[in-house]
Parts: structure tokens; C-alpha cells; sequence
């Protein structure tokens, strides 16, 4: 370690210390809307409204984590959220990888072509208004399934997948399960996807995230409070909160009683904020070593 301080240059040193500076301005960025969100959660409203908390809790108040737990709407979100992303990333998963394999290997004649049909979905969608006359016309808007089956496969994961499969079919391992008398389909699922768990938990990681964290589908195929996410949940939340708001800066009456909804309101969104990100934060602490290894073999290949 000495010998390498010493071999260091002036201009190392430099570039170190403006990384260093740069590394730790991105984590201050990307970390302190957390941190914001959990003090803000503990703190009075009206100190939170009033813009008077930056770095700790001020008037710590719990009423709005009360007022959560008796909160339906939340846990049926929850539930609905957890529903979407556990079904949703399995199926989702599963597809992509039965559409990777093919992809991968050299032999499959089809390959080009799908190829290109596949890049061109990529790039060019039909927009918006077809697809939702098209789930209209199916009968999937309000239902169980629409977050799941509707753009339920993303085609760059496809990729990924079949980046990673170029490094880990060979194919000495598919002849010699044909000696055996396997087909594709036997080969697929009893030697390639047991040899493939860290592509198979990143599909599933992708997914799960993406499904809990998707908001637009939902709005626009849902507007039953029984079907909604936790995404829709907050969003009726903030905007009861800025709704609230308005009438109090509009109606003279009453003030008191819409200030104190708006307080009620405001003390719930940042615990419901909270409670929305820590799934998707332990998930990620627990799977990134699949995670990292999963995305470096998949883009790697030989």
C-alpha cells in the first residue's frame, strides 16, 4: 500500500479527491430524500408544512403512523402491490426467459428474424390509445390481470437473458443431454434454468421492482379502490392533501377542521412513502451479490 501512495502523481491525487468529492455529492442526492421522508414522518406536520425541518425531526409526532395502521386503503394497496409484483414477476420471468433461450442458441433458424421483430417492437410501440381500446375490447380493464399480462414482458430483459444463456449453453452439455434422449424443452428446464439461478433472481428482481414501483398502467387501467396498487393509494392520498389545501386558502369557514384534515393528510404521506420504499430496499439488500453477478455474466460473453 505504501509503495503504491508513493507511485501516485500529483494528477492521481487530483482525480481521487474530485471522484471521491463527486461520489459523495451523488450519495448526499440520492440519500437525502430518504432521510427526509423518515424525519418528516416523525415530525409535526406544521413544522413539516411550514418548512422548518431540514436535518432532524421537529415536534416528534406519531399520530400520522396512528392514523396508518387504520388506514384500509393502505394495506389493501399492500396487499394488491404484493400480489402484482410476486404473480406478475414469476410469469413475467418465466416468459422471457422460454423467449431467451431460442435466442441464444446459433441453431434455431428463426433467430434473425425474430431478432429484428423483436428490436422493432423495442423502438416503436402502437401508443397508447390501441392498447387500452385493445384491453378494453378484451375485458381486462379493472381486473387482476391487466398489470400483469398487459406490457407484462420487456424486451431488453429478453436480451439480457439471452446474453447470459450464450455464456452458460454449452453445447457439449445440450449433446450430451440429447444422447440421453432430452429435448429443448427437457434440456431447458432440468440443466440450463438450474445452472442459471443468478439470471433467473435478476428477472425476478427486474420485475418485481418494476411491478411494485409502476404507476402509470395502474392509472390507466384501474380506477376500482378495490384493484388499485400502493402507488394509486399515495396518489389519492396527496391529492385529498392538495385538495384539503385549497379549500382552506378558499373557504373561510371551517378553516380549522381543513387544516387539521390537511394536517392528518400530510402527517400519513410521508409514513405511506416510507412504508412503499422499504420492501424494495430490503429486497435489494438481500440480492444484490445475484444482482451484480447476474448483470456481469449476462453482458460478458465467452
Amino acid at each position: 500500500m505504501q509503495a503504491h501512495r508513493q507511485k501516485q502523481t500529483r494528477e492521481d491525487v487530483i482525480f481521487d479527491a474530485v471522484a471521491a468529492f463527486i461520489m459523495i455529492g451523488g450519495c448526499v442526492v440520492v440519500l437525502y430524500p430518504i432521510y427526509f421522508i423518515v424525519i418528516a414522518s416523525f415530525s409535526d406536520p406544521k413544522y413539516v408544512l411550514g418548512g422548518e425541518v431540514f436535518f432532524w425531526p421537529r415536534g416528534l409526532n406519531l399520530a400520522g403512523y396512528s392514523r396508518i395502521f387504520r388506514y384500509t386503503p393502505l394495506w389493501r394497496g399492500y396487499a394488491n402491490s404484493a400480489y402484482y409484483s410476486v404473480v406478475g414477476a414469476v410469469l413475467s420471468s418465466f416468459f422471457t426467459l422460454l423467449a431467451a433461450y431460442p435466442l441464444s442458441r446459433n441453431d434455431f433458424s428463426g433467430r434473425k428474424p425474430f431478432t429484428i421483430m423483436l428490436l422493432i417492437a423495442m423502438f416503436f410501440s402502437g401508443g397508447l390509445i390501441p392498447q387500452y381500446v385493445l384491453v378494453n375490447s378484451l375485458h381486462l380493464r379493472n381486473t387482476w390481470a391487466v398489470l400483469l399480462l398487459v406490457s407484462g414482458i420487456q424486451i431488453t430483459n429478453i436480451f439480457i437473458a439471452s446474453s447470459y444463456f450464450k455464456t452458460t449453453n454449452i453445447d457439449s452439455l445440450f449433446e450430451a443431454s440429447q444422447i440421453d434422449g432430452c429435448t429443448h424443452f427437457g434440456y431447458f428446464f432440468r440443466i440450463l434454468l438450474p445452472i442459471s439461478v443468478p439470471i433467473i433472481i435478476v428477472m425476478l428482481l427486474f420485475y418485481g421492482v418494476w411491478q411494485w414501483n409502476d404507476f402509470f398502467r395502474a392509472l390507466i387501467y384501474l380506477d376500482k379502490p378495490r384493484y388499485y396498487p400502493i402507488q394509486l393509494v399515495l396518489k389519492d392520498l396527496l391529492a385529498t392533501s392538495q385538495v384539503t389545501g385549497a379549500l382552506v386558502e378558499m373557504l373561510a369557514e371551517d378553516q380549522e377542521a381543513y387544516a387539521e384534515m390537511l394536517k392528518a393528510a400530510d402527517s400519513m404521506k410521508y409514513g405511506i412513502i416510507l412504508f412503499a420504499s422499504l420492501p424494495m430496499l430490503i429486497l435489494y439488500l438481500f440480492l444484490q451479490k445475484y444482482f451484480v453477478k447476474g448483470i456481469t455474466l449476462g453482458s460478458v460473453k465467452g
